[in-house]
């Protein structure tokens, strides 16, 4: 039995913590991903970020959105940094698509170690404007979109016996913190919660296999698909509209680049993560 008495050695206790450095990773190799295949849904904003950072560190990526115009620029973009990518037309709405994409990356470079489900998309609607196709566009691609990209990685994960990493992406939407006193994104508001509760789920049933599930929610980005919607929703609702974002948009926390919170996203892909599941 312990006694106050007793004198603890402080050299010995030291060294036990010392000890424990001989054995660590060094930093360059936490985030070496060479001999890992990345799927990533999307290839504008933040996909095409994480995409470019995960292939920087030596990832093999296979990417998919149904926008073939951007997925063909993309890919031709980080090819020519000498980056092994592949884009395949995915529309994310569809499982068989979801599916689809997971084969392909299967097919092109072997077991999925890797799942980004980073395609999104989003409108701003007042409640009682929002249409049925409005809200199934918003869900399926936000919610269901990655629900089934994830499963169809994971399965892939399970058969290859070597775990995985899973990041899913929700928002500061997740809890209303969207735009500040304007609103008007309850279907994404929706979805991005759905992504937290789906994202715990998971990590709790894939932990068994050593696949760590995890989510990033940032806050707003300057991306081609946020400048695209508030075209819309300013076409929609007019000078009101624009007059509100100027007022109140200032109270969303923004990353200058999407490459801010991708770098995020990677770190969560590698062996940073390894003792963190359903955060």
């Amino acid at each position: 039995m312990w006694r106050k008495e007793q004198k603890v050695d402080k050299e010995i206790l030291f060294y036990m913590s010392a000890d424990t450095l001989e054995d660590v990773k060094p930093i360059g190799d936490v985030f070496d991903l060479r001999g890992k295949v990345a799927v990533v849904t999307g290839t504008v904003g933040l996909a095409l970020s994480v995409i470019n950072r995960l292939a920087e560190c030596g990832a093999q990526v296979v990417f998919g959105s149904r926008t073939e115009e951007w997925g063909t620029l993309a890919e031709e973009t980080l090819k020519d940094k000498g980056y092994h990518v592949s884009y395949l037309k995915t529309d994310v709405r569809k499982v068989d698509d979801c599916y689809a994409l997971t084969g392909f990356a299967e097919k092109t470079y072997g077991t999925v170690d890797i799942v980004v489900p980073a395609a999104a998309t989003w409108g701003a609607r007042a409640f009682v404007d929002m249409k049925e196709e409005e809200w199934d566009d918003v869900i399926d691609t936000d919610l269901k979109g990655q629900y089934f990209t994830v499963q169809a990685a994971a399965r892939s994960m399970i058969r290859g016996g070597k775990g995985g990493k899973v990041v899913t992406i929700a928002s500061v939407a997740h809890r209303g913190d969207d735009m500040t006193k304007i609103a008007m994104m309850t279907n994404y508001n929706a979805a991005k919660a759905g992504v937290l509760g789906m994202t715990k789920g998971m990590a709790k049933e894939l932990k068994q296999y050593g696949i760590n599930v995890n989510c990033v929610a940032p806050g707003g980005m300057l991306t081609p698909g946020a400048m695209m919607n508030n075209l819309q929703s300013s076409a929609l609702y007019g000078a009101e509209w624009d007059d509100d974002v100027k007022t109140y948009g200032l109270g969303t926390p923004i990353a200058t680049t999407p490459d801010e919170v991708a770098l995020v996203v990677v770190a969560m892909c590698t062996d940073i993560s390894n003792y963190m599941y359903g955060q």
